[in-house]
């Protein structure tokens, strides 16, 4: 079994990837280039973006 194929077993696609290969390729390989595309912080404990905070109630 190859790497595209266990990701569409994973998604759930069933035997309906077989005549799919070309689009699974393509889905792949889009979510890896998706991937490396954000930057990781230096410290893995530092937040993606700012906590929210709850407003006080007055």
């Amino acid at each position: 079994m190859t790497e595209d194929e266990a990701l569409a077993r994973a998604a759930g696609l069933g035997d309906k990837w077989r005549d799919r290969t070309a689009e699974i390729a393509e889905a792949t390989a889009h979510a890896r280039r998706l991937a490396g595309a954000f930057t990781r912080p230096a410290d893995e404990r530092a937040e993606p973006i700012p906590a929210y905070a709850v407003p006080v109630a007055r």
